[in-house]
């Protein structure tokens, strides 16, 4: 609705566009303003324990001190990103590209194949053929995807 209104000229981020002055979109800052605040620490502690379980880091071996000295990485590492980095359309762009459709479209295909393989015998002869039908939607994000990854490469690349 947003780009509707605003067209060509839209924001990246689409409140950005309305007027300071609108309370009902004040608001709406202070609670995506909110929601970041509150939900970064959700995901960084995935993300430090994704980067731990990469490294073969077992459980026993995460004590305090290495946890916080592996925030303390990542932090940094985050905020020199930050400091650099100045404008993350490209990242954004990328990311949905790829995470984005394989999010959507590969890995439910996978996953219902999985389970349909796990049932063996006692899967319908529908739900082999609805198989079919999802590495279908599977390929098409891949295709999607690979799409929006060199559209995004070329934006960076022209911009």
């Amino acid at each position: 609705l947003g780009f509707l209104t605003f067209g060509s000229a839209c924001s990246g981020l689409i409140l950005n566009n309305y007027s300071t002055k609108d309370a009902v979109m004040s608001f709406s800052r202070v609670a995506v303003a909110v929601s970041i605040v509150f939900s970064y620490p959700l995901a960084f502690v995935g993300a430090r324990d994704g980067i731990l379980d990469v490294f073969n880091v077992s459980q026993s071996k995460r004590s305090n001190a290495l946890l916080n000295k592996v925030t303390v990485a990542i932090l940094s590492a985050i905020t020199a990103l930050a400091l650099k980095v100045k404008d993350l359309s490209f990242v954004l762009s990328f990311a949905g590209a790829t995470l984005g459709n394989a999010l959507i479209y590969v890995y439910p295909a996978l996953m219902f194949r999985k389970a349909v393989k796990n049932m063996g015998d006692d899967a319908s002869k529908g739900l082999k053929v609805e198989v079919k039908f999802a590495m279908l939607s599977a390929i098409l994000g891949v295709v999607m995807g690979g799409i929006g990854s060199v559209m995004a490469v070329k934006n960076l690349l022209a911009g």
